[in-house]
């Protein structure tokens, strides 16, 4: 069994790297379990960077370090506001609660007293504790918590936040600043325009809930790498081995990037073999062709030009950067203009940019046209 699949978060067992990341959480979770000190994390980055993967990583470690913290993940996948984002909040974490284990039989049944909250069209539905009608979603989060006071830690985690309405990132703010009876973990993860419109002067008070504990979801170092390469061969029990030249060569391949990895690991994977450089070049064609549905089509008018400067500037690791440091790296000026009409960059300002595309955009064309740069 191929036990790599690039459409698929990683498992929480074959998670490798972000060490910086998972020492904030371990300290925020020590500080809300001891001094019941709420906390809030923003993870940012690309498509295919594994944003997803950490959101789970975290839940995992939260579990292993607090059997009784409850973890409720919300993916929305429209434009959510307010009044239903913090209605999945209550649902999630109220159905968390009825799985845990060691929930005494009163706070049971008072949670079946607790309604869920029900969203149809633009309208929300709510009934109270006492069969009362709440018109405020706010009112059953906070009921919830009142009844879940005797949990250590409840983690919210929300992937893909870009997705949320202003009302929704407002949300953010009041689930971070509230006083609870239960300390909460806030994570929140999104794409680059989720850090661009919460960076904006309005949004500021929001983005400050989150000073001290934002981490860039970006690529993997070579040790890393070689950490994602075995780890999903141990989970699965897998004696293929890969040499440290093997591993070497994805990273160069794929400059770390997650999503690139596990294309090429995918595709050069053999069952019972020891993995060697060759195998991985040889596998460079099916790994292009893994990753074709979704990186084929983006930047595919760009020339060959286009792509060596594209990864010139990927290879700054700057999601913003200065047109001088782009120039430094062997970026002709002309070409800011030129990526930027093709959507790959983004002028900021007066001689600063920003990369709007995946770096694992420039290496896949990089790789498919057998470009050097």
């Amino acid at each position: 069994m191929n036990p790599y699949d690039p459409g698929v978060p990683a498992s929480p067992e074959s998670f490798a790297g972000r060490q910086a990341l998972l020492a904030t959480v371990e300290e925020r979770l020590e500080k809300a379990i001891k001094w019941k000190r709420s906390s809030a994390l923003l993870l940012y980055g690309y498509r295919g960077s594994g944003k997803t993967s950490a959101l789970r990583k975290i839940g995992e470690v939260v579990l292993k370090r607090s059997p009784r913290a409850l973890t409720a993940e919300i993916q929305p996948r429209a434009p959510l506001g307010d009044s239903a984002l913090v209605g999945a909040i209550s649902e999630e974490v109220q159905q968390a609660a009825r799985r845990a284990p060691g929930l005494s039989s009163k706070v049971r049944a008072t949670m079946k007293q607790i309604s869920s909250i029900s969203i149809m069209g633009t309208g929300v539905s709510v009934s109270g504790r006492r069969g009362e009608r709440i018109s405020n979603p706010m009112t059953v989060w906070r009921d919830t918590l009142e009844v879940l006071q005797a949990v250590p830690v409840i983690v919210v985690m929300i992937d893909d936040a870009e997705f949320l309405d202003t009302t929704g990132l407002g949300v953010l703010k009041t689930l971070a600043e509230m006083n609870s009876p239960v300390p909460i973990m806030l994570v929140v993860a999104g794409g680059l325009e989720l850090l661009d419109r919460m960076s904006k002067h309005e949004y500021s008070p929001i983005l400050r809930n989150f000073s001290g504990a934002m981490f860039d979801i970006g690529t993997l170092s070579s040790e890393e790498t070689g950490e994602a390469l075995a780890a999903p061969l141990d989970t699965v029990g897998s004696a293929t081995k890969w040499t440290s030249e093997a591993v070497a060569s994805v990273f160069q391949l794929t400059h770390g990037y997650p999503y690139l990895v596990q294309c090429l690991a995918q595709a050069t994977f053999r069952e019972d073999a020891v993995l060697r450089p060759s195998d991985v070049q040889a596998a460079i064609p099916k790994a292009l062709s893994i990753g074709a549905s979704w990186m084929e089509r983006e930047a595919s008018d760009a020339s060959d030009e286009d792509i060596r400067v594209f990864v010139r500037i990927a290879n700054l690791n700057q999601p913003q950067f200065k047109a001088a440091e782009a120039v430094r790296a062997g970026v002709p000026t002309i070409y800011l203009g030129r990526l930027t009409k093709r959507g790959i960059l983004r002028k900021v300002s007066r001689g600063k940019y920003e990369l709007r595309k995946a770096p694992v955009i420039a290496y896949y064309h990089a790789l498919k046209r057998g470009l050097t740069v």
